[in-house]
């Protein structure tokens, strides 16, 4: 099947205020829909800043200085919030990594997510609930979790249940923020596996932003690096992890400690840098 370009970053540009260098420096990247495509690289280095960008949730100091976003043939720096909003969700979806602050604490989890699905799909409350527990059942999540409230759960059945919300509007392109840092090792696995079954089944394009290597080498196609708000490597996932190009990318990927390491000396440390706080 042959894909077309679903998302288009074009030199974007981004600033913050008080600070002196762009967070995000003439970034230009490609998804193409269905495609997997990791974003990775040390904190502060501008990846989350770069995922809020394009889904116009910057916080009200950043600021986009220049480029454009191109999704569907859309430029979204150019449109009002009210448009926006109706693509928020329904066509890109996010996950953010603050789970509990995602979620509405005073109300149980099952009200949020029918809500969720009238606004954007306008189902019925029935209709709502069913597909609220299917795909919950997917992230293996039982349907009680629809009668509890955010505090009542834990970190891990709270992420579990956002991604059962994104991925329950099937939008054409869902960014993953650390989906999978409330997790321990075995529920991650779980969940990953799940996030690649339902891009297969929606073809969803997903933006997968992540510290764990190892988690975009498994479900992503391409990945790029990113470092003080640049690209400093593109390319196919396997061959970036593999033969990596860039001497930061070798870095990160020497920072990773392996059973089989050489324990008498001391794990790579990536030298500090002038890294912008974002």
């Amino acid at each position: 099947m042959t894909q077309s370009k679903l998302l288009t970053i074009d030199r974007l540009t981004v600033r913050y205020k008080a600070v002196d260098k762009p967070c995000v420096d003439t970034v230009s990247l490609t998804v193409e829909e269905g495609q997997a495509l990791g974003l990775v690289g040390e904190s502060g280095c501008g990846k989350t800043t770069l995922a809020r960008s394009v889904i116009g949730l910057l916080p009200a100091a950043g600021e986009v200085t220049g480029g454009f976003v191109n999704f569907c043939g859309r430029n979204l720096l150019n449109m009002d919030k009210s448009s926006l909003k109706a693509i928020q969700g329904r066509e890109i979806g996010m996950i953010t990594q603050e789970s509990l602050s995602s979620l509405n604490p005073v109300r149980k989890v099952g009200a949020q997510f029918v809500q969720l699905l009238a606004e954007k799909l306008e189902m019925g409350k029935f209709g709502a609930l069913k597909t609220a527990a299917d795909f919950l059942g997917r992230m293996n999540c039982t349907p009680d979790i629809l009668n509890r409230y955010p505090f009542q759960l834990s970190g891990g059945q709270r992420q579990r249940a956002l991604i059962a919300m994104a991925f329950a509007l099937r939008p054409k392109l869902l960014i993953a923020d650390e989906p999978t840092t409330a997790l321990d090792a075995s529920a991650q696995a779980r969940v990953l596996l799940e996030i690649k079954k339902l891009r297969d089944e929606q073809n969803t394009a997903v933006v997968l932003i992540s510290h764990n290597l190892g988690a975009v080498s498994k479900i992503c196609d391409n990945v790029a690096v990113m470092r003080e708000g640049a690209i400093v490597e593109y390319g196919n996932a396997k061959t970036v992890f593999h033969k990596p190009s860039h001497s930061y990318t070798r870095g990160l990927l020497d920072c990773i400690p392996h059973l089989n390491c050489d324990r008498s000396k001391r794990l790579y440390s990536i030298p500090e840098g002038n890294l912008a706080a974002c």
